[in-house]
This record gives C-alpha cells, structure tokens and sequence, in this order.
C-alpha cells in the first residue's frame, strides 16, 4: 500500500507541474516523482524521510531541475530510460537552454536505466515501467498494481495528452503509448505530470486521444 502527496511547483505565468512524494506504508521509504525544481519547500516536505528513488517519467526540463538537489541532499537514486538519460546531461535536448536564459543547467548522473517492464522495489510494493514512448523517446509511465495507481508523466492527461513536437517526440507513437496505457486490466487513479488526477476508466470513456477505441459499447 502507498501513500501518495502532491507538491506543486510554479514555474510562472500559470505554467505548474506536478511533483508527487510516493511513500510504501509499512517501510516508510519513499520516492519522488519528478521533481521539477530545485525548491526548498519540497526539501522540507522530505526531511525525515527515508528517500530511495528520484522517479523520472522522462527527461525534460521542467520535470528535472530539481533532480540534483533532492539527490544530492538525500542520497535517493536516479531512475530513468535509458532513451531519455541524455536529456540529463544536455541542456539543448531537454528544452533548458530556450526555457531557462541565464541560469546554469543542473546537470545530474542517472543511477538506474530502465526499459519497458523494469520492476522495482519500493519498501515492500513492487512497481513496473511501462515505456509509453511518444512525448520522448524514454516517457514512462509507473504502475503500482496492486494500489491501481499510475503516475503517467507527459504521456497521458486528464482529457488530453502530451505534446509531440519537441526532441524525441513523435504523434504515432504517442498514439500507440495511448491505446498500450487504455488495455492495461482493471481502472487506476491516474497522477499526470501537469493538472489534475483522473482515472483510467474515465480517459478510455471521455479523452478524444482514446475514447473511438476504448469507449464502452
């Protein structure tokens, strides 16, 4: 069983992201997934807690700026595909070097590359990678199973789903991500990279990138 918190991080001009703090509930240890900015309010909303993983669902800029500080403050391990680890590292791909003027790049090292159907361990809950290509080369989503949970990146929305047009991204895949997340079994409670939650069976019934296909007859 896990717990799961929501930091907001506020670039400016309405632009959020979504941070969330993933806790197993038995082990206390504890992810974070995505941390946008290098903040010390999501640093105190940490402290005391046993960090294990830094989670990336994939590797732009406004979903790891903040990456460096939480691992460098924590000890927690970076997770990430294996297609987005470069974003890690150059500022161009990641879109820091258009969106960032004047600040220096964080640039951090990954300690865990994943593909599709990596399973991880946190406390006592085992979670998957699912790679849903198409925002990035390396978008992933993670699947905690037994809690019915997702936390789904970029690739997928509340009613829409993520944009194809900057490094890596590509509309046919972003499609076929989209109809692979809308077979998986079962609903889960879907935690976005942006807005607000939702649920699977929602998105399959209503969202116009999966609805022709999944909506029920």
């Amino acid at each position: 069983m896990i717990k799961v918190e929501k930091h907001l991080a506020d670039m400016g001009g309405g632009f959020t992201i979504n941070t969330y703090i993933v806790t197993d509930a038995e082990t206390g240890e504890t992810a974070v997934v995505d941390p946008a900015l290098p903040e010390e309010s999501l640093m105190e909303k940490l402290q005391g807690k046993n960090i294990k993983y830094v989670l990336l669902t994939h590797g732009h800029f406004d979903h790891i700026c903040g990456v460096k500080m939480v691992k460098d403050g924590t000890g927690a391990k970076v997770v990430i595909h294996k297609d987005d680890e470069i974003m890690l590292h150059d500022a161009d791909k990641c879109e820091f070097t258009v969106n960032c003027q004047g600040h220096e790049f964080p640039e951090v090292d990954a300690d865990i590359l994943t593909e599709d159907g990596t399973e991880l361990m946190l406390g006592n809950t085992k979670f998957t990678v699912m790679h849903t290509p198409g925002h990035s080369m390396g978008g992933v989503c993670y699947l905690f199973k037994e809690d019915s949970v997702m936390f789904s990146g970029d690739t997928l929305f509340r009613l829409c789903a993520g944009r194809t047009d900057l490094y890596g991204g590509n509309g046919r895949q972003e499609l076929r991500s989209l109809a692979k997340i809308g077979e998986l079994e079962g609903n889960y409670k879907v935690y976005p990279g942006h807005e607000e939650e939702t649920t699977l069976d929602f998105e399959r019934e209503n969202n116009r990138y999966m609805r022709t296909r999944f909506r029920r007859k």
